[in-house]
């Protein structure tokens, strides 16, 4: 049994962490998009592809064209309206986050179910429309909340489905990141009595061993460690009834991966705290705009506070120093440059004031200051499916639902002096 390094760990964390918007955070570029129709042209020109091949290949490409016209019909209906009564797709309050105890799990199946369960349960009406060819109307045909809320259905799945073309030609990778699935864990954790529960395993229902079976082999596989070799150790233990001392020589591995997600492995030398560590001074270049600075500091600065907590972006005209900064390109997905970064990267083809963006910055200069991402997506050989979710849906580095929290600044105040 070979042990993971912390520090490969980190390495690999970091870099999914600052380029990974997750499934239910902002949407993919016009790239990215442009991307996913040609990977999956090109498979469906593959010869040799079975019957039940061609007929994922087929569904996934249906799901396509459907989003693309739901979103396309949304643009033409805003474009007759005034801005007064245009239609939000993406305001505050959508997410409802995504809990470890509920994941989102995603396949070529699952997706093609989810898009017939879409197209029975909203309005005809709009149905029609998502799959005809015809000219779009520039009226809603039904109440605008209702047609928000089919349009945002059927783009949750259009982003969906773009992800998980992308995903398929890497699912070694994912596969790999099934190391730092920590449901196992956090279960465990969370079950009362523990102790008893794994002392009668022997009398428990043939679900509840399951359960059992499976986070106890999380921990196992949270080390890093052969997968065969922990189940052969972990069945050794079942025939011993031991099973609470397996928890006891493996659970540090789970914990170790969980209090990953939240730990600052990095910071930036130029912020500093005042001295009673109430204000957090953080440097920023001076952006080109002034609409862009203003944007900055409301957005940020509103985020980044608590009680008796402020920080404070100092903007400077120039600096001889590396400090951070934003830039703005077309066509590309938000993320800082590494963990505790100076180069902020938002794309330029949305507006500002978009609410995507707004919750966006918020979440990207969590990186400048050194945290991590705390969700997490991988492929589960054993369910044939993505998984996604997230740590903590409160928590602002983990969903799009989430907020500063109190343990971000006492993060802070152990990390910056």
């Amino acid at each position: 049994m070979k042990l993971f390094s912390a520090l490969v760990f980190f390495i690999l964390s970091n870099a999914f962490a600052v380029t990974n918007p997750g499934p239910d955070g902002v949407r993919f570029n016009k790239i990215e998009i442009y991307r996913a129709e040609r990977t999956l042209q090109k498979q469906l020109e593959e010869k040799n592809l079975s019957i039940e091949e061609a007929h994922e290949l087929d569904g996934l490409q249906t799901i396509l064209k459907t989003g693309k016209r739901a979103i396309t019909w949304f643009s033409v209906i805003n474009a007759a309206r005034t801005p007064e009564t245009r239609l939000d797709l993406n305001k505050k309050g959508n997410s409802k986050g995504m809990p470890i105890t509920e994941p989102n799990k995603v396949s070529t199946n699952i997706l093609i179910e989810r898009y017939n369960k879409i197209l029975k349960d909203i309005p005809s009406s709009i149905s029609s429309v998502v799959t005809d060819s015809t000219d779009l109307p520039v009226n809603a045909p039904v109440a605008d909340e209702d047609f928000v809320k089919a349009i945002r259905s059927l783009d949750v799945l259009y982003q969906h489905t773009i992800r998980w073309i992308g995903a398929k030609d890497s699912l070694s990778w994912y596969i790999n990141r099934s190391l730092w699935d920590i449901r196992g864990y956090y279960f465990l954790k969370e079950t009362p009595d523990l102790q008893t529960k794994l002392n009668n395993y022997g009398t428990l229902s043939q679900e509840e061993k399951t359960n059992y079976f499976n986070w106890l082999f999380g921990l196992c596989h949270n080390g890093d460690f052969d997968d065969q070799d922990c189940k052969d150790e972990l069945k050794k233990y079942v025939s011993r009834n031991t099973l609470w001392d397996f928890y006891n020589r493996f659970n540090k591995y789970g914990e170790a991966q969980y209090k990953s997600f939240f730990k600052i492995p990095a910071t930036r030398p130029e912020i500093f705290w005042n001295e009673d560590k109430t204000v957090l001074h953080s440097p920023f270049l001076s952006p080109e705009r002034a609409d862009v600075q203003k944007w900055l500091a409301e957005n940020i600065e509103d985020e980044w506070r608590g009680q008796d907590f402020q920080l404070k972006l100092d903007f400077v005209e120039s600096s001889k120093k590396s400090i951070p900064h934003i830039e703005f390109k077309s066509g590309v997905t938000a993320h800082v440059n590494e963990i505790a970064g100076d180069t902020i990267t938002m794309d330029g083809d949305y507006s500002i004031e978009n609410y995507d963006q707004r919750w966006t910055i918020r979440h990207e200069y969590g990186h400048v200051l050194g945290l991590v991402d705390c969700y997490l997506e991988f492929y589960d050989v054993n369910e044939k499916a993505m998984i996604y979710y997230e740590v903590d849906i409160d928590n602002l580095m983990c969903s799009r639902h989430g907020k500063f929290q109190p343990a971000h600044l006492t993060g802070l105040k152990n990390a910056y002096k």
